[in-house]
């Protein structure tokens, strides 16, 4: 196995509406992947490649899984910022809000639209999902969109599996679930594991 973990700064994985010079996504699409697959002796294509990230890494990793079924075949996030695209402007958050919206565009835009995980589960083709694996600690405030991201995940026969367990946003609670993401990691990523 070869973990490569990218620098993201504060972007969320994604293309940032109206800057082409903070494209995040198209930096792990395309330039890591084919960087990772010259330097490394890995197995090419989607069948042994999975994403995996760590609060707003998870949401990176579920979001670009979901926008690129045709990379990933596993997608895992633990205690994702699953949400994040579906943020409000709020006064008591401003600063955060600010940078939301350089990232994800104004409210309601198709920038947002596009990288809302909640959508996203409905436009990949019916058996070209990637598994998604997503756990999130119960005293978390990231707990109930979590939960409602599984409904929707079941609600449209995605693959996947929802783990939760008292915890919160932090590597106690993330260092008990490694074991279980990298167990269902190895069940359905193929033989390059």
């Amino acid at each position: 196995m070869v973990l490569v973990m990218p620098q993201g700064d504060y972007s969320y994985y994604v293309n940032a509406a109206g800057d082409r010079s903070r494209s995040y996504e198209d930096y792990i699409v395309q330039d890591l992947l084919a960087h990772a697959e010259a330097e490394f002796p890995i197995a090419k294509g989607r069948a042994t490649r999975a994403i995996i990230g760590v609060s707003m890494g998870g949401f990176g990793a579920i979001n670009i899984a979901l926008r690129h079924p045709d990379l990933f075949v596993f997608a895992g996030a633990l205690s994702p910022a699953i949400d994040v695209a579906r943020r409000q402007f709020s006064i008591r958050r401003v600063q955060q809000s600010w940078s939301l919206r350089s990232i994800f565009g104004p409210w309601g835009s198709e920038a947002r639209r596009q990288n809302d995980p909640f959508l996203l589960v409905g436009s990949v083709a019916a058996g070209r999902a990637p598994y998604v694996y997503v756990t999130c600690g119960t005293e978390e405030s990231l707990f109930p969109s979590n939960r409602a991201f599984a409904a929707v995940l079941a609600k449209d026969h995605v693959p996947s599996e929802f783990h939760s367990a008292a915890g919160g946003h932090d590597w106690t609670n993330w260092n008990r679930q490694l074991p279980v993401l990298f167990t269902c990691l190895r069940q359905h990523v193929g033989s390059g594991i």
